[in-house]
């Protein structure tokens, strides 16, 4: 199988302020194939972050390798193609946006990398219109909502067609409207664009909607798996400092309390509510 991302016992240690080593990722080996839409949870501290500035090249490994692509980030002379090829959103919008109107902003990497003015155009049309910012293509980005700037901040990343896109927490200082609305757009790249999705976040909602979910802590990879394989360990996860989706610790309350037929991996509010209802019709829920 071919990878996109292949990370061999990545170790990365950093120096704070006094001097202090930390080690922030311990001997990770994880592997994201081309296409897949992966989310990857962890705790504060967890190196899930740092983790995903190794992806493109932002951080550098201590110890192991992590290949791009195909490619080696410890290749310097390789580190625009990496970057091209996986490209990353980060938390708050505002630190991506650059331009004064959004349609510019768009383009803003385009021009520096010397693609064609009607390339340009194109690709910033199709940009827009992907995430459904079309209409707003001559608005301030300062006027906009937090959803629609992080909408804008994907769309200038798309204008440059990367394999993959890391997305570090894009929906942390999002409201719920503004969250749905990203992880909407991130559904349409997945399916429409085949693209390499990999989303750090710690909402459970949101991994669940992932094909795969990997969990770190403490610098090292603790599980990994399909969502339903990962979420289905709801007190490993526990331990981990994370909690299943209120889907299923609603169902395992119910076991808990004397109802042992009942199937606990319902992921979503739907699936829940199918499994009670058979359940309360007498089935094995």
């Amino acid at each position: 199988m071919a990878w996109m991302i292949q990370a061999d016992d990545l170790t990365y240690r950093y120096t704070d302020f006094s001097q202090v080593s930390h080690l922030a990722l311990d001997g990770v080996n994880l592997r994201i194939p081309y296409g897949q839409f992966a989310a990857i949870l962890g705790r504060n501290g967890s190196g899930k972050s740092t983790f995903a500035r190794h992806c493109n090249a932002i951080a550098l490994p201590s110890g192991g390798r992590v290949w791009v692509d195909g490619m080696d980030t410890m290749d310097t002379e390789r580190l625009w193609d990496i970057r091209s090829a996986c490209s990353m959103v980060f938390q708050n919008p505002d630190n991506q946006i650059v331009a004064t109107v959004v349609e510019e902003d768009v383009a803003f990497g385009l021009e520096n990398m010397g693609v064609p003015p009607r390339e340009i155009r194109r690709r910033v049309d199709a940009a827009l219109k992907l995430v459904g910012m079309e209409a707003y293509r001559m608005h301030a980005p300062h006027l906009l909502s937090g959803g629609q700037k992080q909408r804008v901040a994907i769309a200038g990343v798309l204008a440059m067609e990367p394999k993959c896109i890391v997305l570090d927490e894009p929906t942390a200082m999002l409201d719920p409207q503004g969250r749905a609305d990203v992880m909407r757009v991130l559904h349409t790249l997945h399916e429409q664009k085949q693209m390499t999705i990999v989303l750090i976040t710690h909402h459970m909602d949101e991994a669940v909607q992932a094909q795969r979910v990997a969990v770190l802590d403490g610098g090292r990879l603790a599980l990994d798996g399909t969502p339903r394989e990962v979420f289905s360990q709801s007190k490993r996860l526990h331990a981990l400092g994370l909690a299943a989706p209120q889907s299923v610790q609603l169902l395992e309350t119910l076991r808990d309390t004397g109802h042992a037929e009942l199937q606990t991996d319902a992921l979503t509010v739907t699936e829940c509510a199918d499994r009670l209802e058979t359940w309360l019709k007498g089935g094995a829920g």
